[in-house]
């Protein structure tokens, strides 16, 4: 199991949340300040988990979708927003693919 520090990036709800909880961000209001921040939590030294906001990830789908196929970076999780709708692929669904195991409930 890999260990290292969790990031995030999303808005500023988002980040002042987990913020709260000892998890570092970055707060992001444009489609290019969320690029930047998601490259430079990727590439950041001792990040194992990127946690990126449902609507940035939509907005960034081509990156996150590489990253996720990146076996040697760090696991990359998309968080519902503060005001908006959960949807996609639930988390324990996301965990079972990336470790390729099913967890029981």
């Amino acid at each position: 199991m890999r260990r290292g520090r969790i990031v995030a990036v999303g808005p500023a709800d988002t980040i002042l949340g987990l913020g709260l909880l000892g998890i570092e961000g970055t707060t992001v209001r444009t489609p290019r300040e969320a690029a930047l921040a998601f490259d430079q939590a990727l590439a950041a030294p001792g990040v194992a988990m990127v946690l990126l906001s449902q609507a940035w990830s939509e907005a960034l789908r081509e990156r996150v979708e590489r990253a996720s196929l990146d076996e040697g970076g760090p696991l990359v999780v998309e968080i519902p927003d503060p005001h908006g709708e959960a949807r996609g692929i639930p988390l324990t669904e996301r965990v079972e693919h990336v470790l390729g195991v099913r967890l029981e409930r």
